[in-house]
C-alpha cells in the first residue's frame, strides 16, 4: 500500500476549516457515544499512569485525548504537519510536535508511559509497526500501551496487527474501552520488564 494514503487524509483534515475533534481525529464515522474523558480514564487505569508521570502520546492528532491529559506532563506527536498545526491552533498550551511514529526524537526512557490510541490501523505495514513498537518501548521507562487495535480490517487500506503476535511479544491484552459497532477491538500493554 502507498505509505502516503493515510498521511494525505490526515493532511486534508488538518487543512480543513473544521474544529470538530471527532472528524479531525478520525472518529466521526463510528456513530456511537465516544467520550474522551471516559476513554482517557480507562487508558490511565490500564497503562498505570500516575500523577506526575511524563507521558507521550504517539499519533496525538488534533487533541481529542490530549485535552483530557494536561494535568500530566504530556507530550503529543503526530506525523501530519497540518494536524499538529490544527492541534496547536485549538490548544495553544499543548506540547505537540511533528514526528514519525517509527522514529521518535527522544532519548531512551524519556517518558514514564508511552501510548497510542487508534493509531495502528493507519500504519503502512508490519515493518513500520514493529519499528513503532520498538521506538515507543525505547523512550518509555515503565511500558507502552497500544489502544483501540482492530482484529479485522474495515477498509482495505487498514493495517491489522495480530493479537497473538502481540501476545508473543509480551503484551497483555484487554478489551476495547468503548462499545464499537464495526469490528472487534482490543488494547495491548507491555511493561518494560516483559518479554521482547
Amino acid at each position: 500500500m502507498n505509505n502516503k494514503f493515510w498521511k494525505n487524509i490526515w493532511e486534508s483534515k488538518g487543512n480543513s476549516k473544521s474544529d470538530d475533534l471527532l472528524f479531525l481525529d478520525g472518529y466521526e464515522h463510528l456513530q456511537i457515544e465516544f467520550n474522551s474523558k471516559d476513554i482517557c480514564a480507562s487508558i490511565i487505569t490500564l497503562a498505570d499512569i500516575k500523577q506526575g508521570d511524563r507521558i507521550l502520546e504517539v499519533g496525538c492528532g488534533a487533541g481529542f485525548l490530549a485535552r483530557e491529559l494536561q494535568e500530566y506532563s504530556y507530550v503529543g506527536v503526530d506525523y501530519s504537519e497540518s494536524i499538529i498545526k490544527k492541534h496547536k491552533d485549538l490548544f495553544p498550551s499543548h506540547n505537540a510536535t511533528i514526528s514519525e511514529a517509527n522514529l521518535l526524537n527522544y532519548e531512551n526512557n524519556s517518558f514514564d508511559v508511552v501510548f497510542c490510541f487508534g493509531l495502528f490501523q493507519y500504519l503502512p505495514n508490519k515493518e513500520y509497526a514493529d519499528k513503532t513498537i520498538q521506538e515507543m518501548y525505547r523512550v518509555g521507562k515503565r511500558g507502552i500501551f497500544l489502544g483501540d487495535l482492530k482484529t479485522k480490517k474495515t477498509r482495505k487500506e487498514h493495517f491489522v496487527y495480530s493479537m497473538s503476535e502481540l501476545q508473543e511479544k509480551g503484551f497483555k491484552i484487554s478489551s476495547c474501552v468503548y462499545d464499537c459497532n464495526d469490528v472487534e477491538r482490543f488494547n495491548a500493554y507491555r511493561h518494560k520488564g516483559d518479554i521482547t
